[in-house]
């Protein structure tokens, strides 16, 4: 099989690249950053807001992985962050309807919530599922969901488009050092949710490959949140106004739910700080 990766020189990237090789798919990558000039994977150099580029670096691909994008509010400027995003998530979805490929995988984001960047969001439940409403408050967040809005537009010609939500994303080395710690010193009302960078490789390959027709949105986190206590006994010291809302994040449940994620791809977070 046939897999464009779009950002795959970046923190998620690297390892969606290496999951994909190592299932013996032939990956070409598009990103600004130069990889290397051998090995098994092909490095095109281009611009994800350059639709002539995409359509390009896209032919003869059977599937698109989108991982292309700014990836925190607070790197670039909002309206860098709202062009690069948008822009890149249309390409991407442009250029594989009009060139006939099948399906695109794109990285959307918890943030599409509101709850990332914002110090006033108060969640209507927990867990967080797919059927919560979104509010997001910074361009980021607001990026993602109009690049879930794009990637349901483009379903309705007939494309198949899957829409991740990560959280957190840590590599190993970085779950080491939370294991190290035994868990991240609690600041405030967080999600305090992640995801290991090869659960997440992992949850991109089988969504290029599992039967998923239309428009599929999913959050891919870790089963449990990132501090040891209890969120059903931490949210509520620090801001009384959830009330009983945490009633269910007993033990080390996470604030996102990842059921449809396990349901739909047969997917299985393996990686955690809290194991030996």
């Amino acid at each position: 099989m046939k897999i464009l990766v779009t950002g795959g020189q970046g923190k998620v990237g690297r390892f969606v690249v290496q999951e994909l090789v190592n299932s013996a798919a032939e990956v070409t990558v598009f990103d600004r950053v130069p990889g290397p000039e051998r090995g098994a994977v092909r490095y095109l150099v281009g611009d994800i807001q350059d639709l002539g580029q995409v359509m390009e670096a896209m032919h003869g691909a059977d599937a698109v992985i989108h991982l292309a994008a700014i990836h925190n509010p607070n790197i670039a400027t909002a309206t860098v962050t709202y062009q690069t995003n948008v822009i890149g998530t249309f390409n991407v979805h442009h250029a594989a309807f009009r060139l006939g490929i099948k399906r695109v995988v794109s990285a959307s984001s918890n943030a599409i919530v509101g709850w990332s960047y914002s110090d006033n969001f108060v969640p209507d439940y927990l867990p967080v599922d797919e059927y919560h409403p979104l509010r997001p408050e910074d361009p980021y967040g607001l990026s993602k969901e109009i690049g879930e809005t794009i990637a349901r537009s483009y379903a309705l010609k007939g494309l198949e488009t899957i829409s991740l939500r990560p959280s957190g994303v840590v590599a190993p080395e970085e779950l080491e050092e939370i294991k190290k710690t035994g868990g991240r010193k609690p600041s405030g009302f967080q999600a305090y949710s992640y995801i290991d960078a090869r659960d997440l490789a992992l949850a991109f390959r089988l969504a290029v490959v599992r039967p998923l027709p239309g428009a599929t949105v999913m959050f891919v986190v870790a089963d449990d949140s990132t501090i040891a206590d209890p969120l059903c006994e931490f949210y509520p010291r620090i801001k009384p106004s959830i009330g009983d809302k945490a009633s269910k994040l007993t033990g080390s449940r996470a604030a996102y739910a990842n059921a449809r994620a396990k349901e739909l791809l047969g997917w299985q977070p393996v990686y955690s700080w809290r194991n030996d």
